[in-house]
């Protein structure tokens, strides 16, 4: 799930390209899959039961990276819920770092502060990016949250990715309004002979 959250913000700029006339060679690969490993390095770990299942929390200087994808925030929270856990396995399972890579028992991830998701030339920034399982939404806020592709950018005061719809809102303010920076793409010179 934790996959999810980082391809999911990526592929915000994919369900936009169409409006930034990018090429089909342009778009992320979907090369990432669960064979890769997912490596998260953090200054300081801890984990506890809270009320209905368990909490993780990663902070200070947190990379987390699945091949080309990396997430860096300055804390990554990930919210466990017995109750999904069971639901999806039968039985409770134990916090492992294999449990890291499933979808079963994560009910939200939260990364917050300096949040920067990049794969190659694309790049998403926010103050707090949080993915709910259960809604199935990743909201990016603070900063504002912005997206980039190459030279274009977008930005809104809160960017939705709503994952089963496979759709993204970009909502302005009372004082911001939502900004993108498009630029056309550029003439491919014919060489000559």
């Amino acid at each position: 799930m934790l996959r999810v959250f980082l391809i999911a913000l990526l592929v915000t700029v994919v369900l936009l390209s169409p409006i930034c006339s990018f090429c089909e060679n342009n778009r992320p690969s979907a090369t990432l899959s669960s064979d890769q490993p997912i490596n998260i390095t953090s200054k300081r770990f801890s984990a506890k039961n809270i009320p209905g299942g368990k909490e993780v929390t990663f902070e200070a200087a947190v990379k987390v990276q699945q091949g080309d994808l990396i997430l860096s925030c300055d804390r990554l929270v990930i919210i466990y819920d017995d109750k999904m856990a069971t639901s999806h396995s039968g039985s409770t399972r134990n916090l492992a770092t294999k449990e890291l890579q499933t979808p079963s028992g994560i009910k939200s991830i939260t990364a917050l502060g300096n949040v920067k998701i990049t794969q190659n030339e694309r790049m998403a920034v926010a103050g707090k990016a949080i993915f709910d399982n259960i809604k199935r939404t990743i909201t990016l806020t603070e900063g504002p949250p912005r997206l980039w592709q190459g030279p274009d950018v977008l930005a809104a005061q809160t960017i939705i990715i709503y994952l089963d719809e496979n759709r993204t809102e970009l909502l302005g303010g009372d004082e911001s309004l939502i900004t993108a920076i498009i630029n056309p793409p550029k003439p491919k010179k014919d060489k000559e002979k």
